[in-house]
C-alpha cells in the first residue's frame, strides 16, 4: 500500500510559516510598546523632577521671565506626553488585530490538523483491513493446501 499523504500540506505548512510571521510582528509590536512605555515614563518622571526644581526656585525668589520658560517647557513635554499616548492606544489596537490574526490563523491550522490526522486514521483503518484479508486468504490457501 502507498505511504500516507496528506493532501493540504502545503497548505498546513503555509499556514504555520504565516502564523509564525505573525506570531514575530506580535513580538516586535509589543517591544515597541514597552518602549513607548518607557519613554512616557521617562517624560513623566522629568515633568515631575522640572516641577519640584520650579517649586524650590519659585521659594527663592524667582522672576516672571523664567517662569514663562517653566510654564513653556511644561506644555512641550505635555505635548510630547500626550503625542506618545495616543501613538501608545495605535499600537495597542494594532496588537489587538494582530492577536486576532493570530487566533484566526491557529484556528485555521487546528482544523487542517484535524483533517489530516482524520485522514490518518482512515488510512491506518484501510491498512489494517488490507492486512488482515492478506492473512485471512493465507489462512484459507494454507488450509486449502493442508487437506
Amino acid at each position: 500500500m502507498k505511504k500516507f499523504t496528506f493532501s493540504l500540506e502545503k497548505v498546513l505548512s503555509f499556514k504555520q510559516q504565516t502564523l509564525d510571521v505573525k506570531k514575530n510582528e506580535l513580538a516586535l509590536l509589543q517591544m515597541k510598546l514597552i518602549e513607548f512605555e518607557k519613554e512616557i515614563d521617562a517624560l513623566n518622571n522629568q515633568f515631575a523632577a522640572t516641577n519640584r526644581k520650579m517649586v524650590e526656585e519659585l521659594q527663592k525668589g524667582l522672576n516672571a521671565g523664567d517662569i514663562l520658560i517653566y510654564k513653556t517647557y511644561f506644555n512641550t513635554l505635555n505635548q510630547k506626553i500626550l503625542r506618545l499616548i495616543d501613538q501608545r492606544k495605535q499600537l495597542l489596537d494594532m496588537i489587538v488585530l494582530k492577536k486576532a490574526d493570530i487566533v484566526a490563523v491557529n484556528s485555521e491550522i487546528s482544523g487542517l490538523e484535524k483533517l489530516r490526522d482524520k485522514q490518518l486514521t482512515e488510512y491506518l483503518k484501510q491498512i489494517q483491513k488490507s492486512q488482515e484479508l492478506a492473512m485471512d486468504e493465507y489462512v484459507g490457501q494454507a488450509r486449502g493446501t493442508a487437506f
